[in-house]
């Protein structure tokens, strides 16, 4: 790579179908793969390409609503939780781990629910043995106000996506080719821009991060970033968005029905401290295990959905759909 290389002239998809990197010639980037999408600037330094990826402004998502169906109680959905250790304190009770140790066959919608509203929710997260994880604070505190009491928690495990690395692109054997400290040896190969990629490159927009904060919730939990309002009719009173031409009252039987939706709104936590949660014999919020079918979690007030999630979360939430 010469040191007169620009944004401009490094521009392109590199990279295939499944995996890959995407460079715009206003200094914007996002890797892409399986489950991942994360965007972030780049920029030349000398020989190489620094790139840095935007990091989420919190490890976990809290957005709330309220449902005057639910009268004094709240309902609180898991979403990503089973990717970490994570744990869970409620007013000043005892912290308690989201899922036991080893929990495995998961099976969403992870849904809690209670008698009461808290009004104080603490989330923390851990690494494998207990330690404090890379992060500036690894405890979140939530104060949400006395009108919420639906909820939906999304975590955005750290991961070494977040981490700034570098690269640099050259002409292999006629082709020009990117290599990234992220993608060890592999090279990737420069191919032409097509649609997607050109819909993603209008979503980042010209440097700017976009805020996310409003989620769209149906029935089975499908959760999306964004919807076309001028498709729905919304009731401001329930914060109900319904199709033209749906029944309101209309049952729900598909997970990717998106006829009825909800709004939730993001909150923002009050403050972040750094935390050790003391082990403890209280048990999870959820316990799922495959030796131990008949005591694993299951969402029951739900009907099983004709088309249920696949697969996790982006790491990074992802426009449009959070699987």
């Amino acid at each position: 790579m010469n040191n007169d290389a620009s944004a401009q002239s490094l521009a392109g998809r590199y990279g295939g179908v499944q995996d890959g990197f995407c460079l715009f010639d206003n200094g914007r980037f996002f890797l892409y793969g399986y489950a991942t999408l994360v965007p972030g600037t780049y920029h030349v330094e000398k020989d190489h390409i620094r790139f840095v990826p935007d990091k989420p402004a919190n490890t976990f998502m809290v957005f709330a609503r309220e449902n005057k169906d639910l009268h004094d109680s709240v309902r609180m959905y898991f979403n990503g939780f089973e990717r970490g250790k994570t744990f869970l304190q409620l007013n000043n009770d005892k912290t308690r781990s989201v899922f036991n140790e080893d929990a495995n066959c998961f099976s969403p919608p992870y849904v809690y629910e209670d008698a009461t509203v808290p009004s104080q929710i603490a989330f923390s997260h851990m690494g494998s043995n207990y330690e404090i994880t890379k992060t500036d604070h690894n405890t979140e505190i939530y104060t949400p106000g006395k009108k919420y009491n639906d909820f939906v928690f999304l975590y955005q495990k750290p991961n070494r996506y977040q981490e700034p690395f570098v690269g640099v692109v050259t002409k292999e054997e006629g082709e020009t080719v990117l290599r990234t400290s992220l993608t060890g040896s592999r090279g990737l190969l420069h191919e032409p821009n097509d649609k997607e990629v050109e819909e993603m490159r209008a979503y980042l927009g010209e440097g700017k991060e976009k805020k996310e904060d409003v989620l769209y919730v149906n029935r089975f939990y499908k959760l999306l970033m964004e919807i076309d309002t001028a498709e729905y009719t919304y009731n401001g009173a329930t914060g109900q968005y319904t199709a033209h031409g749906t029944s309101p009252d209309g049952p729900v039987t598909d997970y990717n029905d998106i006829s009825i939706l909800h709004k939730y709104v993001l909150l923002t936590p009050a403050s972040k401290e750094n935390r050790k949660p003391e082990k403890t014999t209280l048990p999870p919020v959820f316990y799922t295990a495959c030796g131990d079918p008949e005591k694993s979690y299951r969402y029951k007030p739900l009907d099983k959905p004709a088309t249920p999630p696949e697969g996790p979360i982006p790491t990074t939430t992802v426009p449009v759909q959070i699987k």
